[in-house]
Order: C-alpha cells, then structure tokens, then sequence
C-alpha cells in the first residue's frame, strides 16, 4: 500500500512510472489533494489534472477534497513507514525549495496517519477514467495552460 496526502500534487513522469508499476505488482497506490474548489492556489490543482488520465490508465486512484485546503504533506508504505514534511509533490519543491521530510518507521505513526486518510476519503470526490476523459474542453485547457508554468507557482 502506497497511500499520498499533499496538497500540490504534480508528480514527473519517473513517479507516474514508479506508481504505475507498483499498482502492477498488487500495491494499492491512492493520493489525496484538495480540489480546485478547496484549493488555496487553484492554478497548481489545475497544472495537477494533467497528468490524472496517465495515472488513472496507470490504476492509481485518485481523490480531491471539495471543502478547505488539506494541506498535509504525508505519505504511508505499507503501514509501517511513513513521511512527512514540508515537501508538496511537484517540481519546485524537489529541485528548488529547501524542504524537509521525515521517514519514520513505526507502525502505530503509519496507522495514524492512515486514519486520517480514510477519515476525509468518504468526504473525497474519487476521479474515474471514464468521467474524467468526458470533462469539458474548458478544463483541459486550463490544466494544459497551467502545467506550463507549474515551476513558478
């Protein structure tokens, strides 16, 4: 299990790769991140959706929180270890920001912080395939034009 709560989700293409090829070997990869109506920078959800049909094709599942910034930067493994810290999953604060993240092997912190996310999924608005290849051309440009600038948000 590879479980991911970060508000700026935009993984390169290496991490759509890696997610992809655990979901082939039976891992049950999820992230959650707020929703572009929840969203403190909506342009970084946006720049995000590009690359959801890739990872969903991939069979990562996906869920976007409606109500308030989730702002947590959290990842389980297989409930025993977990990171947290100040890194978003994008660009900028893997090769440019100074961040800090924290691998802490302990089962009860990877069950805590597992509850958290299975708290707030049933509040999730999970994306499908299907439904998301029908949103509106609207919205793809707009995911498409913000990509372009995702290192500078």
């Amino acid at each position: 299990r590879l479980w991911i709560q970060n508000p700026y989700f935009i993984p390169k293409a290496e991490a759509i790769d890696a997610m992809g090829a655990a979901v082939k070997r039976g891992v049950d990869v999820r992230v959650m991140m707020p929703a572009t109506s929840g969203s403190d920078n909506p342009m970084v959800q946006h720049a995000g959706h590009r690359n959801f049909e890739k990872l969903l094709r991939c069979g990562v599942r996906l869920f976007e929180y409606p109500h308030t910034l989730l702002h947590q930067k959290v990842m389980t493994v297989d409930g025993v270890w977990s990171a947290i810290g100040s890194s978003n999953f994008d660009d900028r604060s893997f090769d440019t920001n100074d961040e800090i993240t924290l691998g802490i092997l302990d089962v009860a912190v990877a069950a805590r912080l597992d509850a958290v996310f299975e708290r707030y999924a049933p509040q999730c608005k999970e994306i499908k395939l299907e439904a998301w290849k029908q949103r509106g051309l609207w919205h793809k440009l707009k995911d498409n034009w913000f990509y372009l600038f995702n290192a500078v948000f």
